[in-house]
């Protein structure tokens, strides 16, 4: 009998106070003398249906009872085993009888009738479809369940290996996005290290954005460092970490070092009048006078070292302008 032992109504008709003949399903019966009845499960337990053409139960069976020569009492002991290894231990068949003391067999021993190849070769492609699954049905790899795909296109478990490569699939994708969306710890060092030598990166919060990026190209520039840009790295991390002094300069502001300007990069302000001149050079009570100069080659040669800059890398040919 290959159907379920439980009782799916038991928990309505408790509902219902309909308690009388309440049972456990299909309960074990005393059969009559010369008779064996076969359970696919143990009493008040379910028995499962398969993903492919057969159950485990009705499979164990086509492997195992055309054996010739092997008693039937001992075939559904093989029954037994086999259904076991294909639910990882979670269906047991259980069988009931009366039988004589003779030896019974449903395929009689070598010799006494021929058995068919075709059985046999059946058999056998059961009983290794069942062994590879057993091998493989808790595994974390999909090509292994491809594989088995592969070989038994039409077999037993083939709804179960495509239900487990799709469950693997959509924790890849999951396990991708989450590491994509969550911040990095890498870019947050090196975040700490832009602010730290100058150039500004903004907050460190661990995305790669276009203002990290943009921070260090103005590292890469003042420090004539070659640096990828596309994505953070421990060697852009080194470089950063290898900078002992501000590398950087700030946007001019009073009492600050003014960033210098370039050919390509003029300065398109208006200029101011000499009345604006004169009054912002004289003194106040508010605010004393600021006096600017260039920056000496031994200051440039300082900040050179601070940033790391190479002998001859022309680091000095930009001076900056110093207002104090």
């Amino acid at each position: 009998l290959d159907a379920c032992r439980d009782n799916p109504f038991i928990a309505a008709m408790r509902r219902s106070n309909a308690t009388r003949s309440i049972g456990r399903g299909l309960a074990a019966i005393e059969p009559a003398a010369g008779t064996l009845v076969g359970y696919a499960a143990k009493e008040g337990t379910t028995a499962f249906d398969g993903g492919g053409r057969n159950s485990p139960y009705t499979a164990g069976l086509l492997a195992h009872l055309g054996e010739s020569g092997v008693d039937i009492q001992f075939v559904f002991r093989k029954v037994r085993d086999t259904v076991l290894a294909a639910t990882g231990g979670k269906q047991e068949p259980f069988t009931y009888g009366s039988l004589p003391g003779r030896e019974i067999f449903i395929a009689p021993p070598r010799g006494a009738t021929a058995v068919s190849p075709a059985n046999n070769s059946s058999r056998d492609a059961s009983l290794t479809e069942i062994e590879l699954w057993t091998s493989i049905r808790d595994s974390k790899s999909s090509g292994a369940l491809r594989k088995y795909l592969q070989l038994y296109p039409d077999g037993l478990f083939v709804p179960l290996a495509r239900l487990q490569i799709q469950q693997l699939e959509n924790a890849d994708h999951q396990s991708d996005a989450s590491q994509e969306d969550a911040p990095n710890e890498l870019t947050r060092r090196i975040q700490r290290e832009l602010g730290r030598v100058g150039c500004n990166p903004g907050d460190p919060d661990g995305i790669w954005g276009e203002r990290t990026r943009e921070a260090l190209r103005r590292f890469a520039r003042y420090s004539s460092a070659e640096i990828d840009m596309a994505k953070p790295t421990e060697i852009a991390l080194k470089k950063l970490e290898g900078s002992t002094a501000r590398v950087c300069p700030v946007v001019a502001r009073p009492n600050s070092i003014e960033e210098p300007r370039h050919a390509d990069n003029p300065d398109t302000r208006p200029r101011p009048t000499m009345e604006q001149k004169r009054a912002a050079a004289a003194p106040s009570a508010s605010r004393p006078a600021r006096v600017c100069r260039a920056e000496t080659h031994d200051e440039c040669r300082v900040r050179a070292r601070a940033a790391g800059a190479r002998r001859g890398s022309g680091f000095c040919r930009d001076r900056i302008t110093i207002c104090e």
